[in-house]
């Protein structure tokens, strides 16, 4: 017997799992809150494939430099060889990224 249309099921989303990925749009915005913090006790984790990126300078720079989220994405997906990147609800990049947010940088 199969069940009735109105009884969907919503598990939800374990954030602390979507941070354990390697996702290279949070790891960029990551790099990027740190650099706009002016703090330098943080530190910032990336994967091979990002450092494969910012191994050249001309790449940073141009992440560096990102005026918006916009840009920033489609600079990664350039840089990326045109792979798909996961985007994420504006509040939760707020909330993980509140220098981002403060410099407009996320809207």
């Amino acid at each position: 017997m199969s069940k009735p249309l109105n009884e969907e099921f919503f598990i939800p989303l374990n954030l602390d799992l979507v941070d354990k990925k390697n996702e290279v749009l949070l790891q960029v915005l990551d790099l990027l809150e740190v650099l706009k913090s002016n703090k330098d006790e943080k530190m910032v984790r990336i994967s091979s494939e990002l450092s494969e990126i910012l191994e050249n300078e001309e790449n940073f720079e141009k992440i560096a430099q990102a005026k918006n989220l916009d840009e920033l994405l489609e600079i990664l997906v350039f840089l990326n060889d045109n792979k798909m990147i996961k985007i994420y609800e504006n509040s939760y990049l707020e909330e993980k990224f509140p220098n981002l947010a403060a410099d407009k940088f996320l809207k």
